[in-house]
């Protein structure tokens, strides 16, 4: 009777991690589980019918053939412009979509016509970065950020960090339309903190499954995009096994049921009313010794086998491996804030030409005002500038998303340089625009209205001061270990002055030796020196990275009025979101 008890227990164990798969979207998954039972998985959940995709088991491969969106030539500029009608038309609505509800179901939709694949970011990459621009285009909103955090953060983070069968999963959760987020920041740990988790995953080897945790209210996963309104979710975690930290990993989970009931041990508060973008829900989010399965554990670089934590591949998990979606994020925000900033000068230059001002020797077009003429040829040149290097650092990357490569640390620093400039020329240039059309920056459907989501961008997928210090870190590591001869040699190299202020400022840093708190100090003391040092680091990189075009051309002014209100009830409005 004990060993029925037991199998009994076991049996109960397998149907629960079946059901999380089948709540889940994931029919590969779920079917892999229920093998292992000895069952199939429509019999367990047959009165559960109503959950499950209607799609037919393919594996990643089978998947990416047959049912991923139609072949997209990047050099086919008849292809791109067929899939840019088609891409603007489906997004048609998102002006009208003013509160999260609505929103979110915009993005269902969008989802589900499959114009964008979960898995475009490895096969078709130009696309997923052309349609984060053409969004910029259309207007910088809320919805900029939903859909980044759907395809990239989302459903990248499964795509770069899961195992065949967690990839093939993605199908049946784009079928059904059904939203994800990122869990990753914290409420002591946000964008200013880098990546630092609290939150445990903890495996229980009584059970063979994972127990998701959150000790403490500073370990809240904080201002979480989509978060309110996701079925799904990706969060980050440390891997605690046998009492041993292994750092953060990233676990798949379904948040909601099929009735958009949270699931026992969820809880979810929405952040509240904020200045910009109320199109998109942000959240806050506690997890109780909520239970995964095995199987939750995005398994492509590391894994749980026999109780014991394993290295599936040559590349071990590191904060670079786990971050992948952090760079793509940096760079289609980086092209956003471009495609943004561009637009706002077309439709501001289109006013100018139109409105007549007087001047000392009688009417004269707000164009041909000397001060504005020298803003629109700056601004010109800066962003021309910002977008050349930016498609250069595109390409690169893109070269690593189809062939499946971490990009190396030169690329790593280009991607930062071109979030950090970018974001920075855009914010510059407006704020120069702005200063000089008069009550015209004021008015709404401008393109001015939306100029706050700029900053939302200097802090989004890692706060630029962040990045910055990163470059610096990483320059002084070099420096170190190329010792004095190679510091010597770069002083007589042509980026004389970059390897002097290192030397310098490594100089100064170096009586801290490994205390902690003589390092904050004196990081604290020297902190001009350490962001100008980012800075000509940023400058060396774009005054020597290779150079391209984006796909599409020059930017198109499509802007739409933004939305000067929203529902505050948006939440009774959610009904059932799960497809």
């Amino acid at each position: 009777m004990h060993r029925l008890r037991l199998a009994n227990r076991a049996a109960a164990r397998s149907v629960r991690h079946i059901e999380h798969f089948q709540l889940l979207g994931s029919r590969a998954i779920a079917n892999t589980a229920a093998r292992s039972l000895g069952v199939h998985a429509p019999a367990v959940l047959r009165s559960q019918a109503s959950l499950l995709s209607t799609a037919t088991d393919h594996s990643d491969q089978e998947w990416t053939a047959s049912a991923a969106s139609p072949p997209f030539d990047p050099s086919d500029e008849a292809t791109i412009q067929a899939w840019t009608e088609r891409f603007l038309d489906a997004v048609r609505d998102v002006p009208a979509a003013t509160d999260p509800a609505r929103s979110a179901a915009v993005l269902r939709e969008l989802v589900k016509s499959n114009l964008l694949s979960f898995t475009d970011m490895r096969d078709a990459p130009e696309k997923f970065f052309l349609a984060h621009r053409l969004l910029a285009t259309v207007g910088l909103g809320g919805f900029g950020v939903r859909f980044t955090v759907q395809f990239n953060l989302f459903a990248g983070s499964i795509v770069g960090l899961g195992g065949p069968e967690q990839v093939a999963s993605l199908r049946d959760i784009q079928a059904a339309g059904q939203l994800g987020c990122f869990l990753l920041t914290e409420a002591q740990a946000g964008v200013l903190s880098g990546l630092i988790v609290e939150t445990t995953c903890e495996w229980d080897a009584g059970t063979q499954e994972f127990v998701l945790h959150t000790p403490s209210d500073k370990a809240a996963k904080n201002w979480i995009s989509q978060g309110y309104t996701a079925e799904r979710g990706v969060v980050i975690a440390d891997l605690v096994i046998g009492g041993e930290s292994h750092g953060p990993h990233a676990f798949l989970l379904s948040m909601r049921d099929a009735e958009g009931q949270l699931l026992p041990g969820i809880t979810v508060e929405d952040m509240g009313t904020k200045t910009v973008a109320n199109d998109l829900d942000n959240a806050r989010v506690w997890f109780d010794k909520v239970r995964l399965p095995k199987e939750a554990m995005l398994n492509k670089f590391a894994d749980v086998r026999n109780d014991a934590y394993v290295q599936t591949t040559d590349e071990r998990m590191r904060i670079e491996v786990i971050g992948q979606r952090l760079l793509t994020g940096r760079l289609a925000i980086a092209e956003a804030a471009l495609a943004s900033c561009s637009v706002l000068h077309l439709r501001t230059e289109q006013y100018a030409r139109g409105k007549v001002c007087n001047g000392l020797a009688g009417e004269v077009r707000l164009s041909e005002m000397p001060q504005l003429k020298a803003v629109f040829r700056e601004s010109e040149a800066a962003l021309e500038q910002m977008a050349a290097f930016t498609a250069g650092v595109e390409q690169r990357l893109n070269s690593c998303l189809r062939a499946g490569t971490i990009p190396d640390a030169d690329l790593v620093d280009a991607i930062a340089v071109a979030k950090i400039r970018c974001i920075d020329v855009a914010l510059e240039r407006a704020h120069a625009l702005r200063k000089e059309v008069g009550s015209y920056a004021l008015m709404h459907a401008t393109g001015f209205e939306l100029v706050d989501m700029l900053l939302c961008c200097k802090f989004a997928e890692g706060d630029s001061r962040i990045l910055q210090q990163k470059l610096t870190r990483d320059r002084l590591k070099a420096l170190q270990k190329g010792g004095a001869a190679a510091a010597l040699s770069g002083l007589l190299g042509k980026h004389r002055a970059e390897v002097f202020a290192a030397a310098n400022l490594a100089r100064k840093l170096q009586p801290a030796g490994r205390d902690v708190a003589k390092l904050a100090a004196a990081m604290d003391e020297h902190w001009r020196e350490i962001y100008d040092l980012a800075e000509m680091i940023a400058e060396r990189h774009i005054r020597t990275g290779p150079r391209a075009a984006f796909v599409e051309g020059p930017s198109v002014e499509r802007l739409t009025p933004a939305a000067t209100g929203f529902d505050a009830d948006w939440k009774g409005k959610l009904g059932a979101p799960v497809a």
